[in-house]
């Protein structure tokens, strides 16, 4: 959520105290006041998942979180002794120049995990080559096995994001749904609270969303001033007069 929207959550959340302590105030209006109060609870309640799931998704989504650098290893060490075999055999067994190149290191997940995935295919028809050269039997599994695993980890970011841009795009439905409940509850309230000052205020305090903290404003404290000194002061004196 951006700082806008918690806002605008927080304006909600003060609208429900605001209406759970102004209970008879709340009976004597149009009853159509408390439904929108209640619908106003279902939009605050689906804000609030929606927020802690857009959060989640956020994390499970960045590149930090996921296993994606670790997979990714495990796929170029399983490519690269089949690789290695076949760069070694180019010129002697036909067409095994294709499981020769490793792909770019550069190369994003996507990528690798299709190249991977070609290797194994045509890895596959010099099987029984590679292994009488040295290769361990299930090497082709096992980088099988790596290719699916750096996929899955790729998908699940990708699914990550989508369930986040989700999240978010019901926090902004949601949002506009509770300021127009809003709208309506003050509409049902104004007649009653018209000549009632003291709850109008309250009130419109409660619904208004607060603009962006402002920085308080810091004041230097006043000189400090001596207190006059109830002391007399000193009297010069005066010179003696000696008789001649």
């Amino acid at each position: 959520m951006n700082s806008k929207q918690q806002r605008s959550l927080q304006s909600f959340r003060r609208v429900q105290g605001w209406a759970a302590a102004h209970a008879g105030i709340l009976q004597a209006a149009p009853s159509p006041v408390s439904a929108h109060l209640e619908k106003l609870g279902e939009v605050v309640a689906r804000i609030e998942s929606n927020a802690t799931q857009q959060d989640a998704q956020h994390r499970l989504s960045t590149r930090s979180s996921t296993d994606a650098t670790t997979r990714r290893t495990a796929v170029r060490d399983a490519m690269r002794p089949i690789a290695q075999v076949g760069r070694t055999l180019r010129g002697t067994v036909f067409g095994i120049s294709a499981i020769s190149k490793m792909p770019n290191p550069k190369s994003d997940n996507d990528r690798l995990v299709t190249a991977a995935t070609s290797m194994v295919e045509n890895a596959t028809i010099f099987k029984t080559t590679l292994i009488e050269h040295g290769l361990q039997p299930d090497c082709i599994e096992t980088l099988q096995t790596a290719a699916a695993a750096l996929k899955s980890s790729v998908d699940a970011r990708g699914l990550a994001k989508s369930a986040g841009v989700g999240a978010s795009k019901g926090i902004h439905a949601d949002i506009l749904q509770g300021n127009k409940l809003v709208s309506l509850v003050d509409a049902g309230l104004m007649p009653q609270l018209r000549d009632d000052h003291a709850n109008l205020a309250s009130w419109r305090n409660a619904k208004r969303v607060t603009a962006k903290g402002v920085v308080g404003i810091i004041v230097p404290p006043a000189p400090v001033v001596s207190a006059p000194s109830t002391t007399s002061p000193a009297t010069t004196a005066a010179p003696a007069i000696h008789a001649a």
